[in-house]
């Protein structure tokens, strides 16, 4: 690469920095442009209200009248000649704020115009001067390793981001679970207090079956948890079984041995289900945490590799 190239690489890179520079610029104007709009509108609104208080006191009328008795007409009027003029004041400097931010969008304009096609050419630079430097003996070697490094560390974050999302999915099947078994329970305790009766037991199952069919779910996708897991070289070992819950003997042998049986696997099945709970929990939390890391290495590596590539020169 010449150093004519090297040249036009280090101009691109400048280029696309003020390109990014006056990309945020214009969000920003853009933002106070429109709070700007919403303001004048408002002053408008102001300025018109007060102008019609002095025209009103401009005429006579009983108005004139009374605050004729209160306070003098002429004394009246001031104040509100005062307020308007406030009013008016705002608004002209709302308005020159509009036209000194309409002069700014213009120059951003301009600006952009100027590094419209920096990003491209930057990259264009970059590519360029990569593949010298991977066809050079001298840093061939060191781009091939970073490459390398780059690779496995973008695996790594592929395997975590995955075994992060069934995590999420067994979580949220159970914490389902959690709530219908909580409300089975509360259904339960209605019956054994004596409030409840076949509706009650009926409304106490429909619960039940819901845990169950979200436990069953949960389980399935614990499957697909732990063979995202192995990727990462880890074991689980979670596994929630709600199937002994009575269902027969507490619609037909209802009295309080067979509620109070129900309602204990019930506490049993939730003590299950929050446990499964808190050990899933414990590993998202801890995926949290490792993808947070991994990504940032990752950018870290990149943002290495492009810098090595701008400060090295091919032989």
């Amino acid at each position: 690469m010449t150093d004519t190239t090297v040249d036009r690489l280090a101009e691109a890179k400048e280029r696309k920095h003020r390109l990014e520079k006056a990309l945020r610029r214009q969000e920003q104007l853009r933002g106070r442009i429109n709070e700007n709009e919403r303001l004048i509108v408002k002053l408008e609104v102001e300025l018109e209200a007060e102008q019609a208080d002095v025209d009103k006191l401009t005429r006579m009328s009983i108005a004139n009248l009374f605050h004729t008795l209160l306070r003098s007409k002429d004394e009246q009027l001031e104040l509100e000649r005062q307020q308007a003029l406030a009013a008016a004041l705002k608004l002209q400097e709302a308005k020159d704020a509009a036209a000194r931010m309409k002069a700014e969008s213009v120059s951003l304009g301009d600006e952009l115009a100027a590094c419209g096609n920096a990003e491209w050419e930057y990259e264009r630079l970059l590519r360029e001067r990569e593949e010298e430097l991977r066809h050079s003996r001298a840093y061939a070697g060191e781009l091939a390793a970073m490459d390398t490094e780059i690779a496995d560390r973008t695996i790594l974050v592929k395997e975590i981001r995955e075994a992060l999302t069934a995590g999420r999915r067994v979580m949220a099947s159970l914490e389902g679970a959690s709530r219908s078994l909580e409300k089975a329970e509360n259904w339960g305790n209605w019956d054994m207090w004596g409030g409840g009766g076949m509706i009650s037991t009926h409304i106490k199952h429909e619960h039940i079956d819901d845990a169950k069919a979200a436990i069953s779910d949960a389980n399935h996708l614990m499957r697909s948890f732990r063979d995202e897991l192995a990727d990462l070289e880890r074991t689980v070992d979670i596994q929630v079984d709600i199937s002994g819950l009575l269902k027969f003997g507490d619609y037909w042998f209802d009295g309080l041995i067979v509620d109070w049986v129900v309602q204990k696997r019930i506490k049993n099945a939730q003590d299950q289900t929050l446990e499964a709970i808190h050990q899933v929990r414990t590993i998202v939390n801890r995926l949290q945490s490792e993808q947070t890391a991994a990504e940032s290495a990752l950018a870290g590596l990149k943002t290495k590799r492009v810098l090595w590539i701008e400060t090295n020169r091919p032989e």
